[in-house]
């Protein structure tokens, strides 16, 4: 029993790992960049929502949405700034080199709305309940459900809409896409809103559940985002979700066995692992080998 009760605290946090991750690889599977502001970006959205629920008392069906939309602002503002200029394939570097300096932009930010250390977070008031000998609480079920629910909207959206094909296509070729007609900046615009909206109903799950946001979340959600993406492998959605999902439950498992601090060091020893035996991750090969034949040509 306590295997699966430790188990259930995995998929908890491996579900918010799942949402992060698939932030990062959308923007990866357009744009072959990697967004290392995207946690930072997260947690000025965050703060910025929780200054608007301190000033005016917003209740947390107002608090939410406001999340979600300051997490979306952050992320395009994050595009606007270093991905856009750079979006050529020559780029590449100096992109990933603008968003890690505005990533110390954004945590600056952050700290002018939150200058204390920590800071207490609404939280969801929901029921908690026993069955089968396994204590439930009803916050974090109900977490979990919304992290897999928001996850197979997006596997909907991506396979089965107009938006889902034209952003396949960019991604597959975006000079072609060009050429037929597609608003290549609009899409990456609005891959970056649609990445900020995910990373912030995982900010919300997280933090709900946590009751407190500190000035390390967004360091957080980057390192835990892109393990997980590395885990997956790069650019595949399905890899994310499941290399999330992963990432918790071996998180969750270690920490029992070995103590809280072993926690972060399985993060580490995994991702060290996966590059080592697996650069491509669990499910991204083809991506992987694309962008190292692309080397080599060059």
């Amino acid at each position: 029993m306590e295997y699966i009760q430790i188990s259930i605290d995995g998929i908890l946090y491996g579900s918010s790992y799942s949402l992060i991750a698939l932030g990062f690889s959308l923007v990866f599977g357009v744009m072959r960049r990697i967004n290392l502001a995207y946690g930072s970006s997260l947690l000025l959205g965050v703060a910025i929502a929780l200054w608007f629920e301190r000033t005016f008392n917003l209740s947390i069906v107002l608090f939410i949405p406001l999340v979600l939309i300051f997490c979306g602002i952050a992320n395009i503002y994050v595009e606007r700034l270093c991905f856009a200029p750079h979006a050529s394939k020559a780029g590449v570097i100096v992109s990933m080199i603008s968003s890690f300096a505005i990533w110390m932009q954004l945590d600056e930010m952050s700290s002018q709305l939150l200058p204390d250390r920590t800071h207490s977070f609404p939280s969801l008031e929901i029921a908690s309940f026993e069955l089968f000998g396994l204590f439930f609480r009803g916050d974090q079920i109900f977490n979990i459900f919304i992290a897999f629910f928001i996850s197979a909207v997006l596997f909907f959206i991506i396979n089965n809409s107009r938006f889902g094909i034209v952003l396949r296509a960019v991604s597959n070729s975006a000079d072609t896409a060009k050429l037929m007609g597609c608003n290549v900046n609009l899409v990456n615009s609005l891959t970056f809103l649609l990445a900020g909206i995910l990373g912030g109903v995982a900010a919300f799950l997280v933090l709900s559940t946590e009751s407190q946001v500190t000035p390390l979340f967004g360091f957080w959600c980057t390192i835990k985002g892109l393990v997980a993406m590395m885990i997956g492998g790069l650019g595949s959605l399905v890899g994310a979700f499941w290399g999330g999902l992963l990432l918790g439950l071996l998180e969750a498992h270690f920490a029992y066995q070995f103590g809280p601090v072993y926690r972060e060091i399985t993060t580490f020893g995994i991702l060290l692992i996966i590059l080592i035996v697996r650069p491509g991750g669990l499910m991204g090969v083809k991506i992987y080998k694309d962008l190292k034949s692309r080397d080599e040509r060059i």
